[in-house]
């Protein structure tokens, strides 16, 4: 019973979980889906990193885009956190 919907839905939570423990500045728990994310650079301080890349590359709003579609964020909270990237 493998629902794709279900593993994505986790994986905005866990997400969350990840900027609200940065933002509090308290530490995180590690989470199943953790394994091999910070090996594979999959997160950049707790940025997705294809978030990351549109930023650098100069697609801020691209970045911000797909920052608020990953994590549910507001647009100022996406903002906030794209435009020092």
């Amino acid at each position: 019973m493998d629902d794709p919907q279900v593993y994505r839905r986790l994986a905005l939570l866990e997400q969350q979980v990840r900027l609200l423990s940065e933002r509090l500045e308290v530490p995180c728990p590690t989470f199943g889906s953790d394994v091999g994310v910070t090996a594979s650079g999959a997160f950049e301080n707790g940025v997705p990193a294809e978030v990351v890349g549109l930023a650098r590359s100069g697609n801020k709003i691209a970045a911000i885009k797909l920052y608020r579609e990953l994590t549910g964020a507001g647009l100022r909270e996406a903002k906030e956190v794209v435009d020092p990237l």
